[in-house]
């Protein structure tokens, strides 16, 4: 595996010019001819730069702390640990420097150097002519001054600011990109850079021969400019795409890329918006795969019921934020007054909201302690975040927080173990979103009174569209968008329970559908505990984890295979399930045209019993159907 060293000069020194013997007299001397020379002073571009390291000598030429050099000449700079090479960037010309190497590449071209870079005090050194030459300088030594003058042209062309720059996404990274997206006969490309700068585990390299190795996860595509063939892990791969150079960077093609390591790619070319997902990197479980047919209709689960101690607040209402739903720059948009019953009390918060406000706003979950006299403490505070501009919101945030939920990967916040004083609110967490962004959070709070009492305090969801510390807003939640029923109150718990009548092995398929009839009586508007200014019931299930127990009958007692599959019955359909304590991921499903088969169970013996556990992606009301039979 490989790790990464971000770009931003990182590489630690550089040298200058050849130096007439004699001229670089030293004022103290270390191994293998390497001479401290601290009284040279040097001027670029007539500003005289300041250099902490020392300024050292090897044969005749001067080398300077790379960091300083390279900050100095306007030069980027990528750091590859493996092979101890520097790659710097000016004015669309490329320098690559290795330590202990006698040449160098210019433009993917080799040169010979008089002098070799080499580490000093963990410290990295290099030729300083060497450098300022090949980046177009002149460079002039005055013996009697000691001092040199280096003349660096100034043909950059100036960056110009976006107004709309491009965007990309890495894995729910947002990045605004110096760079272009590029597409060219219908294919887009990117530079290598972005996708090593934002995947853990990857680097990038020139090669000796000009071409690029780009590392990603110790799997290795080498690219060439201009060319469709490529190595992937040193096999030949012709491809449809050609990657380039354009001003010293490698652009690679896009979908190749996500295609090979298994992702999903989408480019919104009127946005200027690129959507890259690595799979290995986003989530933790692995899809199952889809399968094509009809199944048949599925009958009502039989019984449900409402389980555990954590209860579930959403704020889904209003999902779509706007001016007229949202009036003033500061709001409540969800509030749960809790009234607890025990020394410590559990919560989940589930939110979905599409900023069409015009701005970026700020979104946080803050607690007000309403007690007089009881201080109350968060004991835990964990959750997850995912934000999209795409319109594959089941995609981008439903599976990854499902996912993480099931996997038990929720992030431990900075308000754990936080203190609320008597009438004083604290900010739990905060998320930022850009205008036509949406976002979805699912967070668990565990709130304790400090002395064993049982306080009163509120749960909000607040937002700000002019940075107001989000602790000050106390305000009632926004009214409910009338024509867009998504959920919003609280409900006694955020688990169902359900036990489907048990299959008898060898009997026709058996269908049951989650999140239908009765179940959906557990969490209307009318029974949630929050009514201010009106609440939306959850008959989709949003937010909640869905345990289902199968019980199976086999009265030949001989070893059976039970098959399980999962259909779409409101919708187009995503999500997580666990099988036995293993978690799958479910692609997105047509109704009555794909489903997926679980991992077959098998069954030794009279009876038993299969566990699921289910959390839906988002976006339908009658999300999902199980069906069971004999193999």
């Amino acid at each position: 595996m490989f790790k990464k060293l971000r770009t931003t000069c990182i590489v630690s020194a550089v040298a200058l010019a050849t130096i007439l013997p004699g001229q670089a007299s030293a004022s103290a001397t270390s191994n293998n001819g390497i001479q401290i020379k601290n009284n040279v002073s040097i001027t670029i571009n007539g500003e005289t730069i300041s250099v902490n390291d020392p300024i050292l000598n090897k044969s005749d030429f001067l080398l300077l702390p790379m960091r300083a050099l390279y900050e100095a000449i306007g030069a980027s700079v990528d750091w590859n640990k493996e092979t101890l090479t520097a790659s710097a960037t000016r004015n669309g010309k490329n320098v690559d420097l290795t330590i202990d190497s006698m040449t160098a590449l210019v433009d993917g071209q080799e040169v010979g150097m008089d002098v070799a870079p080499f580490m000093y005090k963990d410290r990295t050194y290099m030729p300083l002519r060497f450098v300022s030459e090949n980046f177009d300088g002149t460079v002039n030594w005055d013996p009697v001054t000691q001092s040199v003058d280096i003349t660096l042209s100034d043909d950059q062309q100036p960056e110009t600011p976006q107004e709309d720059p491009y965007i990309l996404h890495i894995n729910n990274k947002r990045i605004v990109m110096k760079d272009p997206i590029v597409t060219k006969d219908g294919r887009t490309y990117l530079p290598a850079s972005y996708i090593y700068d934002y995947l853990d585990d990857s680097s990038g390299t020139w090669q000796p021969d000009g071409s690029f190795e780009l590392l990603i996860g110790g799997m290795s595509f080498i690219f060439n400019d201009n060319s469709n063939q490529a190595l992937v892990n040193n096999e030949a791969v012709t491809m449809i795409e050609k990657p380039f150079i354009q001003k010293g960077k490698m652009y690679v093609p896009a979908k190749f890329l996500v295609d090979a390591l298994g992702g999903n790619l989408r480019y919104i070319t009127e946005k200027k918006e690129m959507y890259i997902y690595v799979y290995r990197y986003m989530y933790t479980s692995s899809f199952l795969e889809k399968s094509y047919g009809t199944t048949s209709s599925p009958e009502a689960v039989p019984s449900a019921r409402l389980e555990g101690d954590r209860d579930l607040f959403i704020s889904d209402n209003p999902e779509t934020l706007t001016r007229k739903l949202v009036p003033t720059n500061n709001a409540t948009l969800a509030q749960y007054d809790v009234k607890p019953t025990a020394a410590t009390n559990k919560h989940r918060i589930f939110g979905w909201h599409y900023n069409t406000l015009g701005a970026d706003v700020n979104i946080g979950i803050t607690v007000q302690n309403k007690s007089t006299t009881e201080s109350i403490k968060i004991t835990d505070s964990k959750g997850i975040n995912q934000k999209t501009g795409n319109s594959w919101v089941g995609h981008d945030i439903g599976l990854t927080i499902a996912d993480a939920m099931l996997n038990n990967k929720l992030k431990k916040s900075d308000s754990s173990g936080i203190v609320i004083a008597p009438g004083e609110t604290k900010v739990i967490e905060t998320f930022d979103l850009h205008h036509d962004y949406i976002i979805g959070f699912l967070h668990d709070l565990d709130i304790q009174a400090v002395n064993g009492g049982k306080p009163e305090y509120t749960i909000r969801t607040v937002l700000s569209k002019d940075d107001t510390d989000l602790s000050t807003i106390l305000s009632d939640q926004v009214a409910i968008d009338e024509y867009a029923k998504h959920p919003r109150g609280a409900w006694p718990s955020a688990t169902i329970l359900a036990e489907l009548p048990a299959y008898t092995v060898d009997s026709p398929e058996v269908g049951y559908n989650i999140s239908n009839g009765r179940t959906d009586n557990l969490q209307t508007a009318e029974n949630s505990l929050s009514q201010i200014n009106g609440a939306v019931g959850n008959p989709g299930h949003f937010g909640m984890n869905y345990k289902v127990s199968i019980p199976v009958v086999n009265p030949s007692g001989t070893t059976k295979t039970i098959k399980l599959k999962l259909a779409g019955r409101g919708g187009l359909y995503s999500g997580a399930i666990k099988v036995n304590g293993q978690v799958y991921l479910v692609p997105s499903l047509r109704v009555g045209a794909e489903y997926v088969e679980l991992p077959d169970f098998k069954m030794n013996g009279s009876k038993d019993t299969i566990e699921l556990e289910l959390i839906h992606a988002g976006g339908v009301n009658l999300p999902v159907a199980i069906y069971v039979e004999t193999k």
